[in-house]
């Protein structure tokens, strides 16, 4: 163990992943904190004690990268213990025990618990497990620093199975959290000053369907709109945004919600996958190109500023040429203003995961001419803002180089220069010149 002055021990964290697994990390670091442990990050040269690494494994490339945080870690830190936990750790754990680097692990379910077993070394063994959680996991957050948005976890696990995917093996079935749990998180976070609000989640669209039993298929969808109006009727939270939704969750209620209610921000990340009806069946997406593409289009007619994200794989087993040109067309027409493109990645257990792969240079190639076409579309949806005034948050500010950043409602990133002191304001800001994935332009006067 690392010696130094202080009377408290120092942890340092490295998260991979998503907004559930940010989270997460940001309540175990609490937690810890309650115990006595100081957090070292951006303290470069700090003695540590504790190495906690939050893994992923939604690609092999996760994969990799988990494994190559934990060695870099160790040799970073080699007198501090290192734990492990997240996705990677819930179904390779044979790989983590081999790895002379780790000295804890914990699965997903086990993080409310990383706390006190780590203070309690005779309770932690390398196959110790307190079960498959079945039931929302006790966690909790007060602050994120340096984020002036703060995500609210109200749901975890997936009840879907795509074909490609690994979530819901690592994740397991959907859990919810209780609408007062989530109510004293929200005044929690508005009491330390976060104006803007992120409720997160594994299958957001599926919240509340363990607590309370709807049989109407649009029905279910007023569970989660509950908790959106709930949220915003907290006063002081000026901003509520959705992190992401399946299609299939998107339905009538929560359509309406984002016209309805002021505080929801017109933004929404709907993964997509493929742009062709054989791909999306095989890929057990339960939707079809028409159903993505009518919501879509209804979302921009009926929400001023309406924009959106997306996710697409590229090089799914048996994709032919044809079936890419169907997703190109798609893009096309409904205009994203962001695309994350990736490529298929095989993962043990799921069922394409006995199917045959496409070479890697088709692969590639679809990728590159995915991102090509991305690119310029997002250009064009973003050039349509070009002389216009929006209200933005500024989310970060850089001291050195006198530059901040910021957020319109509808998720337009912006540069801008300021005086110090202005992160977590709303400033009026016209955007003058599109620049880095964003805009730059005149800021007003924060509110």
């Amino acid at each position: 163990m690392a010696e130094h002055s202080s009377s408290k021990k120092n942890v340092r964290f490295y998260t991979l992943g998503c907004k559930v697994n940010q989270y997460e990390t940001q309540a175990m670091r609490e937690a810890l904190e309650r115990k006595g442990y100081r957090d070292i990050e951006g303290q470069t040269g700090a003695p540590c004690d504790l190495v906690v690494v939050n893994t992923c494994t939604v690609t092999q490339d996760s994969d990799r990268t988990s494994r190559y945080w934990i060695r870099r870690l160790r040799r970073e830190h080699p007198g501090a213990q290192l734990a492990v936990t997240g996705c990677y750790a819930e179904k390779n754990r044979i790989e983590l025990e081999a790895m002379p680097e780790v000295d804890f692990i914990f699965l997903n379910d086990e993080k409310p618990f990383l706390a006190k077993k780590l203070l309690n070394p005779a309770d932690v063994g390398s196959t110790a497990r307190l079960g498959k959680a079945t039931t929302f996991m006790p966690l909790s957050v007060s602050r994120f620093e340096g984020k002036t948005r703060a995500y609210v976890k109200v749901q975890d696990g997936c009840n879907h199975a795509c074909s490609f995917c690994k979530v819901s093996i690592v994740r397991g079935p959907s859990r919810s959290r209780a609408l007062p749990e989530i109510l004293d998180e929200v005044i929690r976070l508005r009491d330390g000053g976060y104006r803007e609000i992120i409720l997160t989640g594994i299958q957001l669209g599926a919240y509340g369907l363990d607590l309370e039993s709807r049989s109407d298929a649009e029905e279910r969808h007023y569970l989660l709109r509950d908790v959106i109006e709930a949220s915003a009727r907290v006063d002081g939270v000026e901003r509520i945004r959705l992190s992401s939704i399946e299609l299939t969750d998107l339905g009538k209620p929560i359509r309406e919600a984002f016209r309805d209610i002021s505080k929801l921000c017109p933004h929404v990340h709907l993964p997509l996958q493929s742009g062709d009806n054989e791909v999306l069946m095989r890929m057990n997406r339960r939707y079809t190109r028409e159903e993505y593409r009518d919501v879509v289009l209804e979302m921009k007619e009926q929400i001023p500023d309406f924009e959106f994200s997306m996710d697409i794989m590229a090089g799914f087993p048996g994709e032919t040429e044809a079936q890419f040109a169907n997703t190109l067309k798609l893009l096309e027409t409904l205009e994203p203003l962001k695309t994350h493109v990736f490529p298929y990645s095989r993962r043990e257990g799921t069922q394409a995961a006995d199917w045959g792969t496409l070479s890697v240079q088709v692969v590639r190639d679809r990728v590159h001419r995915l991102m090509e076409l991305a690119e310029r579309i997002s250009r064009k949806v973003r050039s349509r803002y070009l002389g216009r005034s929006l209200e933005i948050l500024a989310e970060y500010e850089n001291v050195r180089s006198g530059v901040s950043e910021g957020f319109t409602r509808n998720y337009l990133k912006v540069f801008f220069e300021y005086p110090q002191g202005i992160q977590g304001c709303i400033i009026p800001f016209k955007l003058t010149e599109l620049f880095q994935g964003g805009f730059r332009g005149s800021p007003g006067l924060p509110r």
